[in-house]
């Protein structure tokens, strides 16, 4: 008795880690870029406070002004994106990253790409991407960015164009944010 009681703790516990590995890779915010999938892992988008439910085609971030996804003030009618750029990454089925890469071409956002692509890393700062709402904060904002990594001669595939689309949506009247700018359920 004392040891099956055992073994289904075990097996609760496994349960429970195996739930909070899930959780935190879904939570880690990398967003491939939509490209083909044998080279979307090349580079892509790591964005504080997105899980998987606020990415569409492994492309189109969208978030609502003053959700966890927005750094800025809840009720400014804009979503302050924090990004971060990370080249050869692991989690993209289908993809095997190269050794190292030539370049990476990012644009319509401040990341700076450093001089050494080898390995599996990130950039190690975030950037701020601000979009604003239109209508005076009754329609969605949009800005769009691009990236273009290359591998070294005679890898398959070379290269990786991408493009990633985010979308700030407006906080509902219904939805009002508290006196501390946070938004309240």
């Amino acid at each position: 008795m004392e040891i099956r009681r055992t073994a289904e703790t075990w097996i609760g516990v496994g349960a429970v880690a195996a739930f909070a590995l899930v959780a935190t890779l879904a939570g880690a915010g990398l967003v491939p870029g939509g490209g083909p999938s044998k080279s979307d892992c090349y580079s892509e988008l790591n964005v504080q406070g997105v899980d998987a439910s606020g990415v569409t085609n492994n492309k189109k971030i969208t978030c609502k002004d003053g959700d966890p996804c927005d750094a800025g003030p809840c009720g400014d009618n804009s979503c302050t994106f924090k990004v971060e750029l990370c080249w050869n990454q692991t989690n993209v089925s289908g993809c095997t990253a190269p050794a190292s890469l030539d370049s990476i071409v990012v644009k319509k956002l401040a990341a700076t790409v450093p001089s050494d692509l080898s390995g599996s890393s990130c950039t190690g700062s975030f950037v701020d991407l601000t979009v604003a709402t239109k209508k005076n904060g009754k329609k969605p904002g949009k800005a769009n960015v691009k990236t273009l990594a290359k591998a070294p001669k005679g890898t398959k595939p070379h290269a990786d164009a991408d493009a990633y689309q985010f979308v700030c949506t407006p906080r509902p009247s219904t939805e009002p944010c508290s006196p501390s700018g946070a938004f309240i359920d």
